[in-house]
């Protein structure tokens, strides 16, 4: 099969880094119990222009200092033995090498990489089978063209529903899911 896994909330606990920069910008305290929005900057009270001039100034610190998930490099190195394995991120060119240095620094095998917003264009142009992601979008979007996604849980994609995701509350079950999707295909 050939996978595509996202990186923040998915591979890694961005959760935790962007809230310990964006505390320090703004005086705020919120800690990981308080993010239910899938856009963290909103819970800040910031617009788009203030998030992104936070995100350039700290965008490098935030995705470096981003801990794996427990088991993440170790299922994802062992699926890439048998699928190909695509990393599909969200994040901006403008992150690419931190990126790609914390992928090997954290021993996590691929065979390809690609940044877009579009992830099921590019899944389809690359003919990815299933769908690795946390965001409650792009797993209602998949579920629209009825497409296979495994959502990653997290507070902020507990509403969504339907017979083509696949909830994984950790990498254990994300494997199990790949195996089972793989045994129907």
């Amino acid at each position: 099969m050939h996978i595509g896994i996202d990186l923040d909330n998915t591979v890694l606990d961005a959760t935790s880094a962007h809230l310990h920069y964006y505390n320090r910008v703004s005086g705020l305290s919120l800690t990981p119990g308080d993010v239910t929005d899938f856009y963290i900057y909103r819970l800040y009270g910031w617009d788009d222009a203030k998030r992104d001039a936070v995100y350039r100034e700290y965008g490098h610190e935030i995705h470096w200092n981003s801990p794996p998930l427990p088991m993440a490099s170790s299922i994802v190195r062992e699926l890439s033995a048998r699928h190909r394995i695509s990393i599909i991120t969200a994040r901006p060119t403008l992150f690419r090498d931190v990126t790609v240095k914390w992928l090997e620094a954290h021993n996590i095998h691929y065979h390809s990489i690609a940044f877009t917003e579009d992830k099921l264009g590019q899944c389809i142009d690359s003919k990815v089978d299933v769908l690795i992601d946390d965001a409650p979008h792009y797993a209602e979007q998949f579920a629209l063209v009825n497409r296979p996604v495994i959502l990653y849980e997290q507070p902020y994609n507990v509403h969504v529903t339907n017979d083509r995701v696949y909830r994984a509350s950790n990498w254990p079950q994300v494997k199990q899911h790949v195996d089972h999707l793989e045994s129907i295909q």
